[in-house]
Protein backbone atom coordinates (compact mmCIF):
# COMPACT_ATOMS: atom_id res chain seq x y z
CA UNK A 1 0.00 0.00 0.00
CA UNK A 2 1.21 3.37 -1.02
CA UNK A 3 1.99 5.82 1.83
CA UNK A 4 -0.39 8.57 0.15
CA UNK A 5 -3.02 5.48 0.59
CA UNK A 6 -2.61 5.93 3.95
CA UNK A 7 -5.33 8.16 5.74
CA UNK A 8 -4.42 9.57 8.69
CA UNK A 9 -6.14 11.56 12.02
CA UNK A 10 -4.26 13.52 14.11
CA UNK A 11 -6.57 14.00 17.76
CA UNK A 12 -4.15 15.93 20.19
CA UNK A 13 -5.09 19.09 22.22
CA UNK A 14 -1.37 20.51 21.45
CA UNK A 15 -0.87 22.39 18.54
CA UNK A 16 2.87 21.96 18.38
CA UNK A 17 2.65 18.02 18.64
CA UNK A 18 -0.15 18.16 15.69
CA UNK A 19 2.55 19.99 13.52
CA UNK A 20 5.39 17.68 14.30
CA UNK A 21 3.24 14.58 13.40
CA UNK A 22 1.52 16.69 10.78
CA UNK A 23 5.14 17.51 9.08
CA UNK A 24 7.13 14.01 9.83
CA UNK A 25 4.24 11.87 8.43
CA UNK A 26 4.12 13.93 4.97
CA UNK A 27 7.38 14.23 4.64
CA UNK A 28 6.63 10.09 3.93
CA UNK A 29 3.77 11.03 1.64
CA UNK A 30 1.26 10.10 4.71
CA UNK A 31 -2.07 11.62 3.87
CA UNK A 32 -3.15 13.42 7.30
CA UNK A 33 -6.72 14.01 6.41
CA UNK A 34 -7.66 16.19 9.62
CA UNK A 35 -6.65 16.72 12.58
CA UNK A 36 -8.68 17.22 16.15
CA UNK A 37 -8.20 19.18 19.92
CA UNK A 38 -10.09 16.73 21.95
CA UNK A 39 -11.59 13.51 21.87
CA UNK A 40 -15.05 14.36 20.93
CA UNK A 41 -14.30 16.19 18.24
CA UNK A 42 -11.75 13.64 17.13
CA UNK A 43 -14.25 11.18 17.35
CA UNK A 44 -16.59 13.03 15.42
CA UNK A 45 -13.57 13.39 12.62
CA UNK A 46 -13.32 9.68 12.52
CA UNK A 47 -16.66 8.76 12.18
CA UNK A 48 -16.66 11.44 9.07
CA UNK A 49 -13.56 10.67 7.65
CA UNK A 50 -12.94 6.78 8.24
CA UNK A 51 -9.11 7.26 8.78
CA UNK A 52 -6.83 3.90 8.23
CA UNK A 53 -5.17 5.50 11.39
CA UNK A 54 -6.15 7.37 14.27
CA UNK A 55 -2.62 8.87 16.05
CA UNK A 56 -4.95 9.73 19.36
CA UNK A 57 -3.26 11.88 22.57
CA UNK A 58 -4.24 10.34 26.15
CA UNK A 59 -4.75 14.08 28.14
CA UNK A 60 -6.85 16.33 26.44
CA UNK A 61 -10.06 18.79 27.32
CA UNK A 62 -13.15 17.68 27.52
CA UNK A 63 -12.66 13.95 26.56
CA UNK A 64 -9.78 11.94 27.29
CA UNK A 65 -7.97 9.53 24.35
CA UNK A 66 -8.81 7.11 26.93
CA UNK A 67 -12.26 7.87 27.10
CA UNK A 68 -12.87 8.05 23.06
CA UNK A 69 -10.84 4.80 22.70
CA UNK A 70 -13.98 2.48 23.76
CA UNK A 71 -16.22 4.70 21.25
CA UNK A 72 -13.76 4.47 18.15
CA UNK A 73 -12.98 0.95 18.79
CA UNK A 74 -16.59 0.25 18.47
CA UNK A 75 -18.02 2.74 15.94
CA UNK A 76 -14.57 1.90 13.06
CA UNK A 77 -12.65 -1.41 14.12
CA UNK A 78 -11.43 -0.95 10.85
CA UNK A 79 -9.67 1.63 11.97
CA UNK A 80 -5.68 1.45 13.70
CA UNK A 81 -5.47 3.72 16.74
CA UNK A 82 -1.67 4.90 18.08
CA UNK A 83 -1.90 5.96 21.34
CA UNK A 84 0.40 9.14 21.84
CA UNK A 85 1.67 9.93 24.99
CA UNK A 86 3.52 11.25 27.38
CA UNK A 87 3.30 8.88 30.03
CA UNK A 88 5.60 5.96 30.93
CA UNK A 89 2.97 4.84 33.29
CA UNK A 90 2.16 0.95 32.85
CA UNK A 91 -1.18 1.21 34.06
CA UNK A 92 -2.23 3.69 31.16
CA UNK A 93 -0.25 1.79 28.57
CA UNK A 94 -1.88 -1.52 29.88
CA UNK A 95 -5.41 0.11 29.64
CA UNK A 96 -4.85 1.09 26.31
CA UNK A 97 -3.24 -2.01 25.22
CA UNK A 98 -6.28 -3.89 26.48
CA UNK A 99 -8.74 -1.42 24.97
CA UNK A 100 -6.92 -2.43 21.28
CA UNK A 101 -4.71 0.52 20.82
CA UNK A 102 -2.21 -0.56 18.16
CA UNK A 103 0.83 0.55 19.00
CA UNK A 104 1.66 3.72 20.96
CA UNK A 105 4.00 6.96 20.70
CA UNK A 106 6.28 7.95 23.40
CA UNK A 107 6.76 12.32 23.57
CA UNK A 108 9.35 13.64 23.22
CA UNK A 109 9.19 12.50 20.06
CA UNK A 110 11.62 11.20 17.40
CA UNK A 111 10.85 11.27 13.76
CA UNK A 112 12.24 7.97 13.07
CA UNK A 113 10.36 5.91 15.48
CA UNK A 114 7.26 7.98 14.91
CA UNK A 115 7.49 6.61 10.70
CA UNK A 116 8.52 3.00 12.02
CA UNK A 117 5.48 2.58 14.41
CA UNK A 118 3.18 3.88 11.69
CA UNK A 119 4.82 1.83 9.06
CA UNK A 120 4.34 -1.34 11.16
CA UNK A 121 0.80 -0.77 11.51
CA UNK A 122 0.69 -0.20 7.72
CA UNK A 123 2.28 -3.23 6.72
CA UNK A 124 -0.51 -5.41 8.87
CA UNK A 125 -3.21 -3.26 7.60
CA UNK A 126 -5.23 -5.11 4.66
CA UNK A 127 -5.05 -3.28 1.49
CA UNK A 128 -8.32 -1.34 0.69
CA UNK A 129 -10.95 -2.90 -2.13
CA UNK A 130 -11.42 -1.01 -5.00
Amino acid sequence: MSNQNVSILLVDDNDITREVLRVVLRSENYNVVGEATDGGTGLDLALKLRPDIIMLDVVMPKVSGLEVLPKIKDMLPESRVLLVTASKDTETISEAVQAGIHGFILKPFNAQKILDTVAGVVAKMKPKAG
